[in-house]
């Protein structure tokens, strides 16, 4: 209620406000962000190399560091390895005035690659990148409170940038860009101290090497007709989950009621973290489609707060009063069936029909098959299927 009030007296102080916009009070600053990143781990629970492809498109009009960039995530070269895709953060504002804000978002262990509006400071320039690391990225932009469509670009209903913008927080303005939020994603190559180990008995075992505690977690399941969601709950700080049972395939729910009572499941604990209900709401409906809707076996967990702040350290001005930042890691988990399939699999396709087959996480995959191929022949034949994902957008 609170932040609907605030809202409501933002729009009517416009009639009184001049044209100078003063620096709100700390205490009147509200800053929410939520966003996701994504790795593929082998068996044995170790990243995979291979995640700069393209799963959501965005709008033509987000700026991104090169005109014809390396894949479609925006970046002009990949001079190191990249095993984390950052997607979608956004930073949503809230405050009863007018207001001036500065936000800076560092990735030492990534670059951020799209981003809108657009920024007054990037690092690395252009064409100086030497690794995928060291990113930093400088907002200076205004509230404005004035009806949340007007002068935002259009987008179609089922676009993925739709379900950022149905939440009630103040439209934030750049020059002649106009939007709901800031949004940034990019690309890194960094390790966080949760992994999933596939055990040869099916079993899996989620372990959390961290100092602290992962407070929700979710292993998913999904076939071209079905899914299924198990509730994992707590991990604590250096704890181990140990022998979780996949859904067993086959006894998936619907694919569609699966997906709608899995979407309440999780914007529950994305609220339980400190976002807005309408915002835990736009989260999952951008992710639908990926995080509900992609084949195979994946594991969803709430970061915890101090993995956000050392992964993207945030700096606001003027002081927010409140600071909530929610990333989920989505972790798409190979078990040993899935590795033996694949090497398999290697021997009898061909390169095209292989590399399609395993869809926007083909490199990773097949860059694990590789670790564990033995023979020469089929070596090289999952060399060149590499070689082939590396090539596509």
């Amino acid at each position: 209620m609170r932040r609907h009030s605030l809202i409501l007296s933002f729009s009517l102080s416009l009639f009184a406000s001049c044209s100078k916009h003063p620096a709100a009070p700390a205490s009147d600053l509200v800053v929410h962000e939520w966003g996701t990143y994504t790795s593929v781990q082998g068996s044995n629970g170790a990243t995979l190399d291979g995640m700069q492809h393209e799963e959501e498109a965005l709008p033509a009009f987000v700026h991104q560091r090169a005109i014809v960039p390396h894949g479609e995530k925006g970046i002009e070269s990949l001079p190191s390895a990249v095993n984390q895709k950052l997607e979608t953060p956004v930073l949503y504002f809230y405050s009863p005035t007018a207001v001036k804000v500065s936000a800076t978002v560092d990735f030492p262990g990534g670059i951020i690659s799209q981003w809108y509006p657009d920024a007054a400071e990037s690092a690395p320039a252009v064409g100086e990148m030497t690794a995928v690391a060291n990113g930093r990225m400088r907002w200076d932009a205004e509230l404005r409170p004035l009806d949340p469509m007007v002068g935002m670009q259009a987008v179609t209903a089922d676009s993925v940038w739709a379900p950022s913008r149905q939440v009630a927080a103040v439209p934030v303005g750049i020059g002649a860009e106009i939007e709901k939020f800031i949004f940034y994603r990019g690309l890194g190559k960094f390790d966080v101290p949760f992994r999933v180990e596939a055990r040869a008995d099916g079993l899996l075992d989620l372990v959390n090497d961290s100092d602290e505690a992962i407070e929700d977690a979710f292993l998913l399941r999904v076939h071209a007709t079905g899914g299924a969601t198990v509730s994992l709950g707590r991990i604590p700080a250096h704890g181990v989950l140990r022998g979780v049972t996949p859904p067993v395939e086959g006894k998936e729910r619907n694919l569609d009621q699966y997906v709608a009572d899995t979407m309440d499941t999780v914007a529950a604990a994305l609220e339980r973290s400190g976002l807005y209900h309408d915002e835990a709401r736009a989260m999952v409906e951008t992710w639908s489609r990926s995080y509900f809707r992609s084949l195979g076996l994946r594991v969803l967990y709430a970061a915890p707060r101090a993995w956000t702040d050392r992964l993207l350290p945030l700096t606001l001005s003027p002081t927010p009063s409140s600071v909530v930042r929610t990333l989920v890691g989505r972790v798409e988990i190979m078990t040993p069936a899935d590795e033996a399939d694949l090497l398999s699999r290697a021997m009898l396709m061909n390169t095209a029909e292989l590399v399609d087959a395993l869809g926007r996480f083909a490199e990773p995959k097949l860059r694990r098959a590789r670790q564990l191929a033995t023979d020469p022949i089929l070596g090289a034949r999952l060399d060149a299927a590499i070689a082939a994902a590396v090539a596509i957008p």
